[in-house]
């Protein structure tokens, strides 16, 4: 540690206890006495103060269902779990004595912190900003209004579980910001641009007291910087918005660069955060625009670049893969469509067919239309500082037909409940990889929710476009290494075939293999085949080197589950290829048409022969 970060976290620590203390003694809040809002143009004028931004209009629900739907779910306490059987509440304590890692008494907290985002109010101001109905308006205006309050009210200063996070702050100010923005002109009361004055500026007195820097840093840094940017912007009147501005702007525009990679990919290796960390940093360019201000290049590029390797991946955010970490959540809505406004079409007539992102480890071959798309990951477990949102999933493949996923990443699930599944869910054997002695390709800090130890280093060793009309992708990874194994992988295309995956795994003893294919359609072995049944067609699998076995929703081991949202799991097929055998040991799985059951490819291909080649030369 240097001594930089040191004196750092001495600051942090000191600031804390001066706040406690202040919170004690009953004069601890940064904004005690009830300011007139005519004196914050934010608050009088009737000009939008912020840009107006792109959206997914089509996608957006009836207002009428939408406002139905959160008067129902704001019935629940601020400090309970949504959507779940437990009762217990979580304290309204000062937050560094809440406990709230894997264990504790009460339960997930990330699907509490989800609601106090009061995300769900930029929509409905939304939709008021698009409707003509002034009783709708009315309506969205009185609930808007009703929610601030009774958020402001069930947690008071520095007290409970919304004051743990500094990135939760900052994202609330934020969308509180976006949302009074679009409802200005809906008679909103003095009372409550009262409520809005406080809430930016106590976050933003927070938020600059409790910045995540150095080892610290990460997505959430990010966010920080943003909240105390968009504060310092919309409310020059503020004391200190100066000094927040230029703090907000000088740290985003240096961890941008980080965290962002230089082809866009996420550092952290979740593809949901990158989306959500070049959000902020496309708000914040926008904003200044706005304003007239100048654009940190930084974090304008850092947004562009991003941007771009989004929509290479997806079509739109609710395509993104599941790669990593996922709390669903997002910089200010899912219906913002700021880092795909200018999204171009990726076509099937790539040169080459072939796609490598080595900063971020990730691969991706192009088949026919009929044949779809498969991504492979050979990057790193994620930031050297406890790997905390990467999960271990070193040379997995995912395979997608147009927009459907039939060979995935079973996602998340939870955080802080059900720790049996929270390690499974990132753990190996929940990635199409090969798993070896039932172990993970990285340790698993169970003393924590996100910690790893002993990291992996996965490499792309040789790729080409064309060998003998065949595009080839090869990597290792050395997970394995303390029980000396090596993994290979090979992901291959062929277009009179499809697809090939050659695994070998390098090593002296014996061994226990398990690879693993986690497909999102209906399947059945019969015989010695093995068909997954879509809707346009049936595939044939393949599979040599191994005893195949499936799984569908196994509470034991755990096997054969997916979670399409955060919280909420699902049986899904599983296909469990194992080998008990002497190393080296060579796999094959071949994905064809149903029609096309004799694929005329076996170990003894002239490509397998140069694939080991160079396995042996990298060897030595």
């Amino acid at each position: 540690m240097s001594l930089e970060e040191f004196l750092y976290r001495i600051i942090r620590r000191l600031s804390l206890l001066a706040m406690w203390i202040k919170m004690r003694a009953g004069f601890g809040l940064p904004f005690r006495k009830k300011h007139d809002p005519a004196q914050y143009i934010f608050c009088h004028s009737k000009q939008s103060c912020l840009p107006n931004l792109p959206w997914f209009h089509e996608t957006l629900p009836s207002p009428e269902s939408y406002i139905a739907s959160v008067i129902s779910e704001n019935k629940y306490s601020w400090h309970k779990e949504p959507n779940r059987k437990r009762k217990a509440l979580w304290p309204a304590k000062f937050f560094p004595r809440i406990r709230f890692s894997p264990g504790n008494p009460i339960g997930d907290i990330q699907s509490v912190w989800h609601r106090s985002r009061l995300q769900n109010l930029v929509t409905l101001g939304l939709m008021s900003h698009l409707t003509d109905n002034s009783h709708t308006r009315h309506q969205i205006t009185q609930h808007i209004e009703t929610t601030l309050q009774s958020w402001r009210n069930a947690n008071p200063w520095l007290l409970g579980i919304h004051y743990i996070s500094t990135m939760e702050c900052a994202l609330r100010l934020i969308s509180i910001c976006h949302t009074f923005d679009l409802i200005r002109n809906s008679q909103v009361s003095s009372k409550s641009w009262q409520d809005l004055t406080y809430l930016v500026h106590s976050h933003a007195y927070f938020i600059r007291r409790r910045l995540c820097l150095y080892s610290y840093a990460g997505n959430h840094t990010l966010g920080e910087c943003a909240g105390l940017i968009y504060t310092g912007v919309l409310f020059p009147e503020f004391p200190n918005a100066k000094e927040w501005l230029l703090t907000g702007l000088h740290h985003m525009e240096q961890e941008a660069s980080i965290q962002i990679l230089e082809d866009g990919g996420n550092r952290e290796q979740s593809f949901r955060y990158l989306a959500l960390i070049v959000d902020l940093c496309g708000l914040v360019t926008v904003l200044l625009q706005h304003h007239h201000q100048p654009v940190p290049k930084a974090i304008e590029q850092a947004w562009k670049r991003g941007s771009a390797f989004l929509q290479t991946f997806a079509t739109s955010p609710d395509y993104l893969p599941a790669v990593g970490d996922s709390d669903d959540g997002y910089a200010l809505s899912p219906y913002l469509k700021l880092s795909w406004q200018n999204a171009t079409n990726i076509t099937h007539a790539l040169e080459n067919h072939l796609q490598v992102f080595n900063p971020s480890g990730y691969s991706r071959i192009f088949g026919a239309t009929h044949h779809g798309t498969m991504r492979f990951s050979h990057g790193k477990l994620g930031v050297a500082c406890g790997f905390g949102h990467g999960h271990a999933d070193a040379l997995s493949v995912c395979w997608n037909i147009g927009d459907q996923s039939l060979f995935v990443d079973p996602g998340t699930y939870l955080y802080d409940e059900e720790p049996r599944f929270r390690y499974y869910f990132r753990g190996t054997s929940a990635h199409n990889s090969v798993m070896v002695d039932g172990l993970d390709q990285a340790l698993q800090n169970h003393t924590t929710t996100f910690g790893w130890q002993h990291p992996y280093t996965a490499q792309l060793v040789w790729h080409h476009p064309n060998f003998n009309n065949k595009s080839v992708l090869l990597a290792n990874h050395d997970g394995y290494r303390d029980i000396e194994v090596i993994h290979w992988r090979a992901l291959i295309y062929d277009h009179q075939i499809g697809w090939i995956i050659w695994d070998r795994l390098d090593g002296k003893s014996k061994h226990t293999l398990a690879m693993h294919w986690h497909i999102d359609a209906s399947v059945e072995i019969l015989a010695n085949e093995i068909i997954i049944h879509t809707a346009e067609a049936d595939w044939y699998v393949h599979v040599s080197g191994g005893k195949p076995t499936l799984y569908h929703g196994n509470e034991d081991l755990p096997l054969g589950w997916i979670a399409r949202k955060y919280g909420v799991r699902e049986a899904i097929n599983t296909l469990r290829i194992e080998a008990q055998t002497q190393l080296p040991h060579e796999l094959l799985t071949i994905i064809s048409l149903r029609h096309e059951r004799s694929p005329k490819f076996s170990l003894d291909d002239e490509l397998i022969t140069v694939l080991r080649n160079k396995t042996q030369n990298c060897n030595h």
